[in-house]
């Protein structure tokens, strides 16, 4: 596929999601974005990774340049969506790589028996959006209402504070994009789908899982602490993690020359 092919894809129920697939190589590695996001917030790891990989990234509904339906945005609807990218491209044995709100994507898919998947990486992600006494790796019912009550009371200025809030240097032009992209999924759209995504948790699939899982998560994230790495690398049959010690929320731009030598690494370790 030509290099500078960015197109759509248009689902059986006539949705269209933006995508991009650059590079090649013998390895396919498919990049699932986060909450409000696209696959542009990916770009840095993008031009690294295609140099040696073919690297698939797209928009999930209701974000970045994909249709925005009235129809459910649940995790399943979700979940199908990468299904039917994946079929759509002819992409098999794939390193699955999800960040953030993408990794509750990318477990999901696989939870659904998804089958193109050869490994899976987990970067600055929930496995559940709340806490429990026995799960502490995330974010606290309190800490998570007050971003969401803020975020629809306060918009557009709680997504600006939001966004920037996710990066280490919130001044950066990263964090321009980043707020920019935000934007391009409407307020009651992202308000309904991070509600879906509370009904989720992960934590019973790690075990099952028989494929090898890498675990990426920044330091300095403001959400999730690298404590979740060590959890999912402990619980999982192949499991491993690394810190980065520079990132908060987007290690994949903010230390993304490390973050593309581990992920491309990774995707070409035997399995």
């Amino acid at each position: 596929m030509p290099l500078d092919d960015v197109s759509f894809l248009t689902t059986s129920a006539g949705v269209r999601l933006r995508y991009s697939d650059r590079g090649s190589g013998a390895h396919t590695i498919v990049l699932v974005h986060g909450w409000k996001g696209s696959h542009r917030l990916w770009d840095p790891a993008v031009h690294r990774l295609m140099r040696e990989h073919r690297v698939i990234a797209f928009d999930n509904r209701g974000m970045g340049e994909s249709d925005k339906p009235e129809g459910p945005y649940d995790f399943a609807v979700l979940a199908d969506d990468l299904a039917f990218v994946l079929d759509a491209l002819s992409a098999t044995d794939v390193t699955l790589v999800g960040w953030s709100m993408g990794c509750s994507i990318s477990l999901e898919y696989l939870a659904r028996g998804g089958q193109q998947a050869a490994a899976l990486v987990l970067v600055n992600g929930p496995l559940k959006l709340t806490q429990t006494p026995e799960f502490p790796w995330t974010m606290s019912e309190e800490q998570l209402r007050h971003q969401l009550d803020d975020l629809t009371e306060n918009w557009p200025a709680a997504e600006e504070t939001f966004s920037r809030g996710a990066l280490r240097n919130p001044t950066s032009a990263y964090a321009d994009l980043y707020y920019r992209v935000a934007l391009q999924t409407p307020l009651e759209m992202a308000s309904r789908i991070v509600n879906e995504q509370i009904r989720l948790n992960h934590i019973p699939l790690l075990p099952d899982l028989e494929l090898p899982v890498l675990a990426l998560y920044g330091r300095h994230d403001p959400y999730y602490p690298v404590g979740l790495a060590q959890y999912i690398a402990e619980n999982t049959r192949r499991g491993s993690y690394v810190i980065f010690d520079e990132s908060a929320h987007a290690p994949h731009y903010e230390e993304a020359d490390r973050f593309c030598e581990v992920v491309g690494a990774f995707a070409r370790a035997p399995r």
